[in-house]
Order: C-alpha cells, then sequence, then structure tokens
C-alpha cells in the first residue's frame, strides 16, 4: 500500500503556520503528492489567497467549486485545481483552452454532475466541507482478491488518524477509490481478481463489486470512494484503447458504476458531440444518484500528451 495523496482542508483565511507545519509533515509520509484544499475564496480573497500558497511551495492547491470568468488565467498562473457544475461553464473553457493552444490545462478542471463530492484528497473534482487531514492510497497491485480492500483501508485509517494526530489536525478519513498511477493498473487489478479484461463483458460488475467491497470495509471513508478509471493515469488501459479494445463508448458506460468513466481522456469531437456526451454522463450521474466526474481534453490526431502522464490515445465519438 501507497500514499497516492495526503491532503489539508482549510478555509481560505488560513494560518500559513499551520500550512508549513502539515508541509513537512506530509513529505515524510513520501506520498506520490501532497496536496492544499481551500475553501473558495470571495474575488477579492482569490488571488493573494492563491499567492499564499505558491509562497508556501504548495504544488497541488484546490479551491473548490468555481466558475468565473478568470477561470482560465488563475489556471494558467497558479496551477490551481478547480470544478464547474455546469456543463456550458465547461464547454466554455475547453474552447478558450483549445483556442489558446493551452490544452493541457484542462489536467486542472474538472466538471462535477449529479452532485458535489466534499473532502476528498482526488483534485479537483471535490470541494472543502469540513477542515482536516484525508488520505488517498494507490493499492492496485496490492489486490489479489476482494477479501484484501477491509485490510488495506484499515491501515490506511490507522496511519492517518497518526499522522493527523502528530500535527494537530483532525483526521477526515480514507477515500478509498481504486486509482492506478502508470503501470499499477487498475485494470490488471481488476484482471486478476475477477479474471475480466476492462471493456469485456462483466466490466460492470466487477466494478460494481470493488465499489461494494469499499463502501463495507467498515473505515472511516470520505470522498468518492469508487473505482477510478482515468486513461491517462493507467498505462494497461491505454493499451486496451490502442488495441480497440476500450472505446470511447466503454468509458462513458463505465460512469454508470464506477466515479470516473471519463476522466483525463484527449476526445476528438465538435463541441456539438462533446455536449451530447456530456448530457449522457449528467443522465447517468442523475440515475446512479452520485456524482460522476469527467476531465477530457481538446485533441486531434492519434496522440495526446497529457502532463505527467505522457502520451494517451485520442478517443472519438
Amino acid at each position: 500500500m501507497e500514499i497516492r495523496a495526503v491532503a489539508l482542508n482549510v478555509k481560505w483565511g488560513f494560518d500559513p503556520e499551520r500550512v508549513s507545519r502539515f508541509l513537512e509533515a506530509a513529505r515524510r509520509l513520501r506520498p506520490l503528492t501532497v496536496r492544499v484544499s481551500v475553501t473558495t475564496p470571495p474575488r477579492e480573497g482569490l488571488r493573494p489567497t492563491l499567492k499564499a500558497l505558491e509562497e508556501l511551495g504548495v504544488e497541488y492547491a484546490a479551491i473548490g467549486i468555481y466558475e468565473g470568468d478568470d477561470m482560465e488565467e488563475l489556471v494558467r498562473t497558479y496551477g490551481v485545481f478547480v470544478a464547474v457544475t455546469r456543463i456550458d461553464r465547461y464547454l466554455e473553457f475547453l474552447r478558450r483552452v483549445d483556442r489558446s493552444g493551452e490544452p493541457h490545462l484542462a489536467r486542472n478542471v474538472a466538471l462535477l454532475l449529479g452532485g458535489v463530492v466534499y473532502d476528498s484528497p482526488y483534485y479537483p473534482a471535490t470541494a472543502v466541507k469540513n477542515e482536516g487531514v484525508a488520505l488517498s492510497l494507490l493499492y492496485p497491485d496490492d489486490l489479489s482478491a476482494l477479501g484484501d480492500v477491509p485490510a488495506i483501508l484499515s491501515s490506511a485509517e490507522r496511519l492517518g488518524e497518526e499522522f493527523a494526530s502528530s500535527i494537530g489536525e483532525r483526521f477526515l478519513g480514507v477515500d478509498g477509490s481504486l486509482s492506478p498511477w502508470g503501470e499499477r493498473s487498475v485494470a490488471k487489478a481488476v484482471e486478476r481478481v475477477f479474471g475480466v479484461r476492462i471493456g469485456e463483458w462483466g466490466t460492470h460488475a466487477a466494478i460494481r463489486a470493488l465499489n461494494e467491497a469499499i463502501w463495507s470495509s467498515g473505515g472511516r471513508l470520505v470522498g468518492f470512494n469508487e473505482v477510478m478509471l482515468p486513461l491517462a493515469e493507467d498505462e494497461e488501459l491505454k493499451r486496451l484503447a490502442e488495441r480497440g479494445a476500450l472505446d470511447l463508448r466503454r468509458l462513458v458506460s463505465y460512469a454508470s458504476t464506477c466515479v470516473a468513466g471519463l476522466d483525463m481522456v484527449p476526445i476528438e469531437a465538435d463541441e456539438r458531440e462533446l455536449r451530447r456526451i456530456l448530457l449522457d454522463l449528467e443522465a447517468i450521474a442523475k440515475t446512479k444518484g452520485r456524482a460522476v466526474g469527467v476531465r477530457v481534453f481538446p485533441a486531434s490526431g492519434q496522440y495526446f500528451d497529457v502532463p505527467g502522464f505522457g502520451k494517451t490515445p485520442v478517443l472519438r465519438p
């Protein structure tokens, strides 16, 4: 089990010493990323807040739901992570970054459909509700059976409690979502546990079974707590897409059973097509009764270079 992210949630008028204390202690845990999420500041406090986080050395900062006209500028200038809830605003953002030749900025903005998820270390599709510390894990390689899930999440909870107590913070919980990072692949874990390759019949059932194992683990959970299939972040998913075993239609369908059925996906589509895809995802989220997060990159050609994760197949409707 590896810590994927450790995150501190604070109100926007935070004490810099509190954040510094967290950053110093969190880095000793050696997570893949250290993150700070703040309640969305008012307009007059927005840039001072982002500047303060930048000066403190926060590489991954999030401000929750923000749909202002200057969103693109804030993402470009500060590298902040932001969520939006309106399809029209998300399409406008994608149109702007595509026209400016900066489609890579789409990594930092998520569209949340069907509700808001709070207090997760998974940025950008989350917002702050409670102050304190939360963890997410990288554990695809640790799974050989569904019965492994409770022990893994229990270990993470104990670690999180000890860490939060050591710096005088409240421990919010673990986002038990099963997510990938390169060759530490959710697709490989699903095939190992169920004998089902992502894209084949049985994929929805396998995802649902994993979700239920997370939900019934008995741990202190926060955030999404579902299987995640971010295309660019999972090398096996990329290979499946290259072979045609995984396409856009399948990924959209998986949103019915996992939170990120369409995440970190380069798409070549006109705005009319993309709007229809997003409307279908919104309908799935409402039917499912749980939020669905979306991140796509406007792209063309065979591959798109996704920031941090490299060459990724471009999918088409």
